[in-house]
């Protein structure tokens, strides 16, 4: 199996699918040629970001305010979002990642600047920790990241 020989790191990402996290692998891709190594990328950005929403008592309100399942459609859609400023980075047409905050805004038009900023500051926090983890990885999702990942396969529950 392909997770016996993955870091700790695959190893949360099994657990975290194979528990009651609302986020489904199936959010990211539609056909089976969008089963990429980047599209996996997004998939544990979008759980590694719910996690740390979930988690921050500074987004405590906003966590009242929504179901799980919602948090985690805004999850996908915000990592989904970010794949444009992500690619560019990557392919070395830009010097940083952008978080922008019209990102949480067009979820959320309601919401105000705080919270937008919270959520996006989160949405960046996210990143860094995945950027850390995924420098050592043997998967290689984001120097790859065309590449077909087995693992939407092998991770199905």
């Amino acid at each position: 199996m392909i997770h016996d020989n993955l870091p700790a790191r695959m190893e949360w990402v099994r657990q975290t699918l194979l528990s009651n996290v609302p986020i489904r692998m199936e959010w990211f891709y539609c056909l089976y040629d969008e089963k990429t190594k980047f599209d996996w990328y997004l998939l544990e950005l979008a759980l590694e970001y719910y996690g740390r929403i979930m988690d921050s008592p500074e987004l405590s309100s906003y966590r009242e305010r929504y179901s799980e399942e919602q948090i985690a459609q805004y999850c996908a859609y915000y990592a989904r979002r970010l794949k444009e400023s992500l690619l560019k980075y990557f392919r070395g047409q830009r010097k940083t990642v952008i978080f922008y905050r019209e990102y949480a805004g067009d979820f959320y038009p309601h919401h105000d600047d705080k919270l937008t900023a919270d959520l996006s500051h989160t949405a960046r926090e996210s990143f860094d920790n995945m950027w850390a983890e995924c420098r050592t990885c043997p998967q290689q999702c984001l120097w790859e990241y065309e590449d077909r990942s087995p693992l939407f396969d092998e991770y199905q529950v």
